[in-house]
């Protein structure tokens, strides 16, 4: 297994032993395998409504974050996760500053992940994910990220919301997403930094995760997929249009 833990190295004028303390959240028994990433594809309905049934709540990419981690974790899987803020491994050098409040469990990790990465980590293509060319790519597990909507092109086509697809017919898609609540919005996150609370962070009572909603694309003439939030029973038509599609770069979590 080519799976690698790198530290500093000391200067060569510095005889004295150096010892690495490691943080593993949960031990690397093996490498992704195109058969991994199968069984991926096929447990992620069954994760999504776990997480959903849970009783926990989620921003949008903290639910796509916790399918992923729950099955690399169930499986001895490496996942290493890049953000604006560091690369997250789940065997890593321990650093206390980011290390030291995470219990050393697959809980720890994902609570520590997910404080730091947003939406637009998922169009790190090449690092985290892998771009999809189209719909009929899709499998169950792979996301999408609503980045193309008149939000997104005011922001350079940054994603802004994320949804995990579930099922994948020709004519059907089924998703699960996590969502936000107000507090996320100025002034409120203005007052949140003045009091020390975070939105982001799940350990917290102030966190802006809600309980996670089902929805559906459905083609239309095979050209057009109409959208339908099942939970909040809105619609948006030709919707699929202002996503970009990814999948998780399975492979790259080896290196």
């Amino acid at each position: 297994m080519s799976t690698a833990i790198s530290a500093q190295l000391t200067p060569r004028s510095d005889p004295t032993p150096h010892t690495c303390k490691l943080k593993v959240y949960w031990k690397t028994t093996k490498e992704w395998s195109d058969a991994d990433i199968k069984n991926y594809h096929a447990a992620a309905p069954k994760l999504a409504e776990d997480a959903r049934t849970s009783g926990r709540k989620f921003t949008c990419e903290d639910f796509v974050l916790e399918i992923l981690c729950q099955f690399a974790s169930k499986n001895g899987l490496p996942v290493k996760l890049t953000d604006g803020v560091r690369e997250y491994r789940n065997m890593d050098i321990y650093d206390p500053d980011y290390h030291e409040n995470y219990a050393q469990t697959p809980r720890g990790f994902i609570d520590m992940v997910m404080v730091t990465f947003g939406a637009p980590d998922i169009q790190r293509a090449g690092l985290n994910t892998v771009r999809l060319g189209s719909s009929s790519a899709l499998e169950a597990g792979d996301v999408l990220a609503l980045a193309l909507d008149a939000k997104g092109h005011a922001s350079n086509n940054t994603a802004h919301h994320i949804q995990v697809v579930v099922q994948k017919t020709e004519a059907h898609i089924a998703i699960y997403q996590g969502n936000s609540d107000w507090t996320i919005h100025k002034p409120v996150t203005w007052i949140n930094k003045l009091l020390k609370r975070n939105s982001a962070d799940p350990e917290q009572s102030s966190y802006a995760g809600r309980t996670p909603e089902i929805g559906e694309f459905t083609s239309t003439a095979g050209e057009h997929w109409d959208y339908k939030n099942l939970t909040t029973k809105s619609e948006q038509t030709d919707f699929l249009q202002y996503f970009e599609m990814y999948r998780w770069n399975f492979m790259g979590f080896n290196n």
